[in-house]
C-alpha cells in the first residue's frame, strides 16, 4: 500500500529564503562552516541563501577600526585554526555561494567612560551605550562600516561568489529597565535623549522623575524574573484602553492613591512618552545606518531585528508604526525586519523574515552579553559576579544556555506556524532566519571561556555563603547589576 502525501510535506518549499544567523564567531570554533550549512539544510529542508555574520563581539573588536585604538580585541577575532580573521570567515561563505548580511548589536558597553552610556531616570549610568547619542552612531557606524569595507574587498577578490547583501541592527535590547514594586527605572535619559524629549514633548519628563510614574501602568517588577510588562499595546490605543490593560493585569495596584481620572492622565502621559521614544529610536537607527553606508556605490538592504511585540519596551518601537510608515513612503531608514514568528501583528507592507527563536535575538544577545561580562575583569569586580567562583560562572553559562535554548524553534514543523496575513491582504514575508546553535553548545562554550579570577580567589579566600552555590544570586539581579555597574553594593 502506498503512503499518501499530505500538503504539509511541501512546507519547506513554501517557507521562502533561508538565512543562517551566526550570532557570534565563537560558533565557528564549535562547528565549521560546512557543517553549519549542512545542519541548516538537514533541519529546515532549505539551503541557506544568506549567512548573517557579526562585526562585533561583547568582549571586543573583530578587526582594527581607525579611530578606535585601545579598545579590546575579541577572543574570537581569530575564530579558529582554519579561519584566522573576520575576512577569512567572509571568504569561506562567499566562496560557498552565499550572500552576506553583517549584523551588529549597537549597545555593547566596553567603550571607556560614561559619556555615551545610557542613564536611567534616577541618573544611574548603565553598562550599555545610548544609540541616540551622535557619538554612538559614529563609533558603531565606523565598526559596521569597516566590516562592510572588509567584506566588499573580499567579495571583489572572490570570483563567482556570493555578494555583500545587507546590514542588520539587533535592537531587541536598547533601553534597559530595572526597579522594584511601584518603582520603575527605565533608560535612557542621557543628555541626547533629554534634548530630544525637550524638543518634541516639553515638560513631559518631569512626570517621570517620581515614583510611581506612568510606566508603572504597564510595567511591574517581579523579583525572580526582573520586570513583567504588557506588550500588546497598539499605537492607536486610547488612554481608557491603557487603564483597562493596567486593571486587567492588576498593575493599577501600584497607584493606591489615584482615582480613575488620575489614571487616565497617567495613561495620556505614557502614550506621549511611547510616541516620542519610538520617533527617537527610528531616527537613531537611521543615523547609524547612514554613517556606516555613506559613500557606498551599491546600497545595502538595511535590516532591523525586533522581538515582534506590538510595542517593544526594550526596543522602544511600535511594530504597526514601522509597517505603516514604510507603506506611506516615509524616509524610514530601514528596508526589512527580522522578528519572532509568533508576532501578534503581521506586517503587510515592510518586507520581513520570521526569526525562528522566541523573542528573536533577545535571549541570544543577553546570553552573549553575560558571557562577555564574565570574561571582563571590570565586570568581575564591580558587579555581583565577584561573588562567583570561576567554576560557578561556568555552570551559570551552562544553565543559562539551557534556558535560552528552550526558546529555540528548531524544527521543520515550526515553519508550519509562520504567520499568514489576513485574507485578501498582501504577504510581505520573504523567508525565515534559522540559528546555527544546538543544546550542547552551552557546555562547549562554557568550557572554552577565559574567565578571570576574583581577587579573593587569587588569595584562596572563601567568599561566603552567597558564593557556595550557583544559585546564590539569581539571573535577574545579575543582569540588572551588569546594566547598572555603578551600583556597587
Amino acid at each position: 500500500m502506498t503512503r499518501r502525501s499530505f500538503s504539509i510535506s511541501q512546507v519547506s518549499e513554501t517557507a521562502g529564503e533561508g538565512v543562517l544567523d551566526i550570532p557570534s564567531l565563537s560558533v565557528l570554533r564549535y562547528k565549521d562552516p560546512e557543517t553549519l550549512l549542512s545542519d541548516f539544510e538537514g533541519l529546515w529542508g532549505v539551503r541557506a541563501s544568506t549567512v548573517a555574520l557579526p562585526v562585533l563581539e561583547p568582549d571586543g573588536l573583530l578587526f582594527e577600526v581607525k579611530g578606535l585604538r585601545g579598545l579590546p580585541s575579541s577572543n574570537y577575532s581569530a575564530p579558529s585554526a582554519r579561519l584566522k580573521s573576520f575576512a577569512d570567515v567572509v571568504k569561506v561563505f562567499l566562496t560557498a555561494g552565499l550572500d552576506i548580511t553583517l549584523t551588529l548589536y549597537p549597545g555593547h558597553g566596553f567603550i571607556p567612560g560614561d559619556g555615551i552610556h545610557t542613564r536611567d531616570i534616577a541618573g544611574g549610568s548603565a553598562n550599555r551605550v545610548c544609540i541616540a547619542n551622535p557619538r554612538t552612531s559614529q563609533i558603531f557606524g565606523a565598526i559596521l562600516g569597516t566590516g562592510i569595507d572588509i567584506a566588499n574587498e573580499v567579495a571583489s577578490a572572490t570570483k563567482g561568489s556570493g555578494k555583500v547583501k545587507g546590514v542588520a541592527l539587533d535592537v531587541t535590547e536598547l533601553w534597559g529597565i530595572s526597579g522594584q514594586l511601584g518603582r520603575v527605572e527605565k533608560t535612557c535619559f542621557c543628555t541626547a535623549c533629554i534634548r530630544h524629549f525637550d524638543k518634541n514633548a516639553p515638560d513631559l519628563l518631569k512626570h517621570y522623575r517620581t515614583f510611581p510614574n506612568p510606566w508603572s501602568l504597564l510595567l511591574r517588577s517581579a523579583s525572580s524574573t526582573g520586570m513583567t510588562h504588557v506588550s500588546d499595546v497598539s499605537a492607536s490605543m486610547s488612554a481608557e484602553e491603557i487603564v483597562g490593560l493596567a486593571r486587567q493585569r492588576k498593575f493599577d495596584e501600584q497607584f493606591p492613591d489615584l482615582d480613575y481620572a488620575d489614571l487616565l492622565r497617567m495613561a495620556e502621559l505614557l502614550l506621549r512618552y511611547m510616541r516620542v521614544r519610538h520617533s527617537l529610536t527610528v531616527s537613531a537607527i537611521g543615523a547609524l545606518f547612514d554613517y556606516a553606508c555613506e559613500g557606498l556605490e551599491d546600497q545595502l538592504t538595511r535590516v532591523v531585528m525586533l522581538e515582534g511585540e506590538l510595542y517593544g519596551w526594550t526596543s522602544g518601537l511600535w511594530l504597526e508604526e514601522l509597517d505603516s510608515s514604510f507603506a506611506e513612503g516615509e524616509e524610514t531608514g530601514y528596508d526589512e525586519l527580522w522578528l519572532d514568528s509568533g508576532m501578534p501583528y503581521v506586517p503587510q507592507h515592510v518586507p520581513y523574515r520570521s526569526y525562528m527563536w522566541s523573542r528573536s535575538r533577545y535571549y541570544i544577545s543577553q546570553f552573549f552579553q553575560l558571557s562577555g561580562a564574565l570574561c571582563d575583569p571590570r565586570s568581575r569586580i564591580h558587579t555581583g559576579l565577584r561573588h562567583k567562583t570561576i567554576e560557578e560562572c561556568r555552570q551559570m553559562i551552562v544553565e543559562r544556555w539551557q534556558m535560552v535554548h528552550g526558546s529555540a524553534l528548531n524544527a521543520q514543523a515550526a515553519l508550519l506556524t509562520l504567520p499568514t496575513p489576513p485574507e485578501a491582504t498582501p504577504d510581505a514575508r520573504l523567508g525565515f532566519v534559522g540559528v546555527g546553535l544546538q543544546q550542547e553548545y552551552g557546555k562547549w562554550f562554557s568550557d572554552q571561556l577565559t574567565i578571570p579570577p576574583t581577587s579573593s580567589e587569587r588569595r584562596g579566600v572563601l567568599l561566603g555563603p552567597a558564593a557556595s552555590s550557583p544559585m546564590g544570586l539569581n539571573m535577574a539581579s545579575i543582569l540588572e547589576q551588569l546594566q547598572n555597574r555603578g551600583d556597587d553594593d
